[in-house]
């Protein structure tokens, strides 16, 4: 899969595998990186931290919660 310049979305991307992911993909180019978690200070560090020229974004976001994903998606 090609990242680079690409808008990636990870729910869970806060902590363990999500997390990395994010980092990976940065680190491989991605335009930008998109944090979706519970935890949103944490959320907010890792979007804060990644490499290269890939934009952070974090959100506050509970999958389970219908009205949050769509949300999520539509913005």
């Amino acid at each position: 899969m090609k990242l680079q310049d690409k808008i990636v979305v990870l729910t869970g991307g806060a902590h363990g595998i999500g997390r990395a992911m994010a980092e990976r993909f940065a680190r491989e180019g991605a335009r930008a990186v998109v944090i979706a978690d519970r935890d949103l200070p944490t959320a907010e560090a890792v979007a804060a931290g990644l490499a290269n020229e890939t934009q952070g974004i974090a959100c506050a976001l509970d999958v389970r919660r219908g009205p949050e994903v769509e949300a999520l998606v539509a913005s």
